[in-house]
């Protein structure tokens, strides 16, 4: 049989065939149809959302990729980059030559070919400027310094010299003292005393009546040496008030009682009106003084708790009482005497202070001081005019 008739026969025999096919092969067929058709239909929404990406990848390996010193001179994107959207994008202007890098002109080209597929204009490359986006939020301008400081350097600068030093802290001071300071002191005074020698052993409290004139009133004819003379006590309240740091001035009122003991005559007054001389009896003179000091202080060294100053005094006392008590076998008699005139001194001293609380100190201040001849009855000022006082003493800061 030939092999054309061989074909006519099979195909006369399978003329009539027919096979069944179940449900589940044609669902499988069809399933198989669809995924396919899906797989050869891509979306343009796709294809764009692709050249976004492209292009937002190649700006960003473009900021990472740039080198660091060229960071400050990069200029700031104008209009950001337009996402993949139906408008057409933005023109884009391309940097200078000089400041062009590889990847620059890659991610302009690259640009340029997505472009071109999704049928957007783009314009020509160019050797303009491609603006790159570097804007960052920027610091408050209360959190950034306007300089770095050097701690070493800057006290270099400011105390180059120990003048300068000294001229800081004179200010310091200044200022913590711009507006003066008002302070009261409750003070106390010791005086160095003297003690002649002198007929001790001839005290007695009886009279004699040889050698001596008969006095014609009542009170002291004579007196002799001193054999002894009480320690000056004064105590009194002051005000001072520093006016800037290093000067202050300072008055109040002072009362002061000086004694003595001496050996002399004295003219007693008898019930007939006549007057009995008491020869060399014991007498006991007390001298009290009201005086108003007036004081100029200059601070050495004036800090927070010390304070070191040099003082210059002067005062003026008034006599208030002369009282001589007269020792005698009968009884003591009592004489007041008043003296004219003042009794003044000046002095120079230095004097330390400690604050133990903000407002209230303690200090020390003894005194070289004179005291002038003032026709004043007699005590140890006329003997020894050059004294030495102790002056020590609470102070109470009032404030400014």
């Amino acid at each position: 049989m030939k092999e054309n008739e061989f074909d006519i026969y099979v195909r006369n025999l399978m003329a009539g065939a027919e096979e069944s096919v179940s449900p589940d092969v044609w669902k499988g067929v069809e399933a198989g149809l669809d995924r396919a058709a899906r797989k050869r239909t891509v979306p343009v929404w796709l294809w764009r959302g692709v050249a976004a990406a492209a292009v937002a990848a190649a700006a960003a390996a473009f900021v990472l990729l740039r080198p660091a010193q060229n960071l400050s001179n990069q200029p700031t994107i104008q209009q950001p980059v337009a996402l993949a959207t139906d408008a057409p994008l933005p023109a884009v202007t391309q940097p200078e030559e000089d400041d062009v890098t590889p990847i620059q002109k890659q991610a302009v080209r690259l640009q340029g070919r997505v472009a071109q597929v999704l049928e957007v204009p783009v314009v020509p490359e160019t050797d303009e400027e491609l603006p790159v986006a570097v804007d960052a939020p920027e610091e408050p301008a209360s959190r950034r310094p306007d300089t770095m400081v050097d701690p070493g350097a800057n006290a270099q600068d400011t105390f180059a010299s120990d003048d300068e030093a000294l001229r800081q802290l004179a200010f310091e001071e200044h200022k913590t003292h711009r507006k003066g300071e008002l302070s009261m002191n409750i003070l106390g005074t010791l005086q160095s005393n003297t003690r002649p020698e002198g007929p001790v052993n001839k005290v007695r409290r009886t009279s004699g009546s040889f050698f001596a004139p008969t006095p014609t009133k009542p009170g002291i004819a004579r007196e002799g040496t001193e054999f002894s003379f009480g320690l000056p006590v004064s105590a009194g309240i002051g005000l001072r008030y520093d006016f800037n740091p290093r000067w202050g001035i300072g008055t109040g009122i002072v009362y002061t009682n000086l004694s003595r003991s001496f050996l002399g005559d004295y003219g007693k007054e008898l019930e007939d009106g006549t007057i009995a001389m008491l020869y060399d009896t014991d007498i006991t003179n007390q001298q009290y003084y009201i005086g108003i000091p007036v004081n100029v202080f200059f601070n050495i060294v004036n800090t927070g708790s010390w304070n070191f100053h040099v003082r210059l005094d002067g005062m003026g006392e008034k006599l208030v009482d002369n009282h001589f008590l007269v020792h005698d076998s009968a009884g003591d008699l009592h004489l007041h005497q008043k003296a004219p005139g003042l009794q003044f001194s000046a002095g120079v001293g230095v004097g330390l202070e400690f604050k133990f609380s903000p407002n209230v100190g303690i200090y020390f201040d003894p005194t070289l001081r004179y005291y002038f001849n003032g026709n004043q009855p007699r005590s140890i000022r006329t003997i020894q005019p050059l004294r030495m006082d102790f002056e020590a003493g609470l102070r109470f800061s009032l404030g400014r």
